[in-house]
């Protein structure tokens, strides 16, 4: 069980340089109060930060430094399991992240992902969300289990069975089988090439043993064959050289002349004189529909209009008779970059080809290397049978040997895909979650009643709810008013903290409430969800409820009030 003790935090948020420091274990009720914008919640946001690096509010990190000291934001929070005391440091400007056990420090060499990682896994054992579910409850910025998706779902529902060893054994099992798949792979390659030795040196003992003149007559017979083929392959070769030589000359020349690049200017250009064509046609416009300044008002002669239109249209044919000039440079150009394209096709045509001819040459020569080492073994077989036949019973040993190992590696795959198939999220966790889903339902039932919302909700294996009432059938989450969404999301904690303390895995002392009591609750939800937290207190319990109701009666129902209010720009809590 998490018995969470102290938090403790500086220039965040709304609070500044001096210390807020809260006793989380000290009274079993607390009520944190205060006007909205005071700063209430600014502990969540803390605790949220301390254990998981990120704030309830999801508030961005550069954020949650206090705007005025801008600098020096630390937070601490102390907690124990067991006989063992935790404390998580961290702060930004400068950044920390120190996680300590009974007063040592762990792994400070460590990247913070990796510390983050042995935090939630090996010491809280709760995620941000599952921690989330069981521990808060918040008016805004809270996803309740109801909204999340199917996968978070089964996230949380994992933490709080502590089914989450499966997850991690079905990924070790994914790997080993992988690793097994591809040995098998390996080892089927190994025995395909040995089959194929094997038979190639049967094949060679045979011709050993049949060795004979016409035997070499028929080899030299191909080589000669692949020579005359190799010397009409290299004049073809060569001519194609010749050919791409030329081709490549061609377009270097026209690329001397840069075509792509003053095809680029002339349109710059153009565009330039386009614009000026169409401001001169709209002073032309001007001056013939309007008869003073469009500045001054003043009137425009006639004769001054004329002049104005006459010099503009001067202008205005001038930048056509540049832009006709320009188009034809373009034309010309259009032609040189085609021409270019077709060089260039040219070129890869030719050097495919030649790739082509290459390939079959090296084929050619490749073969007739071979031929050629079979006429000299076979020239100096004589007597080597034996020895042949010595390598024939190695590699048919080897043989042996990487079936047997084969054999093994595919016996190694089914039996880890079985277990693989056990430990799907369809498999060994269904079981589990399957055993305890009657209890799930049955609590989250007794905590709706006791909140009187007479529903009968129930969840699947999937976690999908059905709802059913003594009036209507086949209800869900989303058809609840926003005040008995409220209840059912209460319900669903309670239920979640009896799971986690029935199968002793996610437990904490801690039990935090965010402007719930001032949310959608009606005054008769205020009065059961109380009597519930009440009815659930025991010596390790610690209700933290955080809301801006300050009426004496509400505070009167709480061991401990601490009031939040704003002085001088920072948050104080009294």
């Amino acid at each position: 069980m998490i018995i969470f003790k102290k938090l403790t935090f500086k220039n965040f948020l709304s609070v500044g340089n001096k210390e807020v420091s809260i006793d989380l274990n000290d009274t079993k009720t607390t009520l944190i109060h205060g006007t909205n914008g005071s700063g209430k919640s600014t502990i969540l946001d803390a605790l949220c930060y301390s254990l998981f690096g990120k704030s309830f509010r999801r508030v961005n990190l550069p954020q949650l430094i206090n705007t005025q000291n801008k600098k020096g934001l630390l937070t601490e929070i102390e907690f124990t399991i067991g006989n063992n005391e935790f404390r998580v440091v961290r702060g930004i400007k400068p950044k920390v992240f120190e996680v300590y056990k009974n007063g040592e420090q762990l792994d400070n060499v460590a990247a913070d992902r990796d510390t983050q990682t042995l935090l939630e896994q090996n010491i809280l054992k709760l995620t941000y969300k599952s921690f989330t579910q069981i521990c808060v409850l918040g008016s805004s910025n809270f996803v309740p289990f109801m909204q999340l998706p199917t996968v978070g779902r089964r996230e949380c529902i994992e933490d709080f069975l502590d089914i989450k060893v499966f997850s991690t054994m079905s990924l070790i099992a994914k790997e080993r089988l992988r690793g097994l798949k591809d040995n098998a792979t390996r080892l089927k390659g190994d025995i395909g090439n040995l089959e194929y030795k094997i038979e190639i040196q049967k094949e060679r003992i045979q011709e050993l043993e049949s060795q004979s003149d016409k035997n070499i007559k028929d080899l030299e017979g191909k080589i000669s064959n692949h020579k005359e083929s190799l010397t009409e392959l290299t004049i073809e070769l060569t001519s194609l050289i010749q050919e791409e030589e030329d081709v490549m000359s061609q377009l270097n020349l026209l690329m001397q002349s840069k075509p792509d690049k003053k095809h680029g200017e002339f349109n710059k250009i153009i565009i330039k004189l386009e614009s000026k064509i169409e401001r001169l046609k709209k002073n032309i416009t001007f001056y013939e529909t309007n008869d003073s300044c469009h500045s001054c008002k003043q009137p425009l002669l006639e004769e001054t209009k004329e002049k104005y239109i006459t010099e503009s249209q001067t202008e205005m044919d001038q930048y056509l008779d540049a832009v006709k000039q320009s188009n034809e440079k373009m034309e010309e150009l259009h032609s040189v970059l085609a021409s270019v394209s077709n060089y260039q096709q040219s070129v890869n045509e030719i050097q495919k080809k030649t790739f082509e001819l290459n390939t079959r040459m090296r084929s050619y020569n490749h073969s007739i290397k071979d031929w050629e080492n079979q006429i000299t073994e076979i020239q100096m077989s004589s007597g080597s049978v034996d020895k042949e036949r010595g390598k024939l019973e190695i590699l048919q040993e080897e043989l042996k040997e990487r079936q047997n190992e084969y054999y093994g590696q595919i016996t190694g795959v089914g039996e880890h895909e079985v277990v693989v198939n056990l430990l799907k999220d369809s498999g060994i966790k269904t079981q589990i979650v399957k055993k305890y889903l009657p209890a799930i339902n049955k609590f989250t039932r007794h905590y709706l009643q006791v909140l009187d919302l007479q529903i009968h909700f129930q969840l699947d294996q999937e976690f999908n709810e059905s709802v059913s009432s003594p009036l209507h059938q086949n209800f869900s989450y989303g058809s609840f008013s926003e005040g008995q969404k409220a209840r059912i999301d209460l319900a669903l904690m309670f239920t979640w903290r009896d799971v986690g303390k029935l199968k002793n895995s996610v437990r904490t002392n801690l039990l935090i409430l965010d402007e719930v009591f001032s949310s959608s609750l009606d005054d008769v939800g205020k009065e059961n969800l109380f009597s519930l937290l009440k009815y659930r207190l025991d010596d390790d319990q610690r209700i933290l409820v955080v809301d801006h109701t300050l009426s004496a009666s509400f505070k009167e129902k709480f061991d401990r009030s601490i009031e939040v209010s704003r002085q001088g720009g920072f948050s104080r809590y009294n």
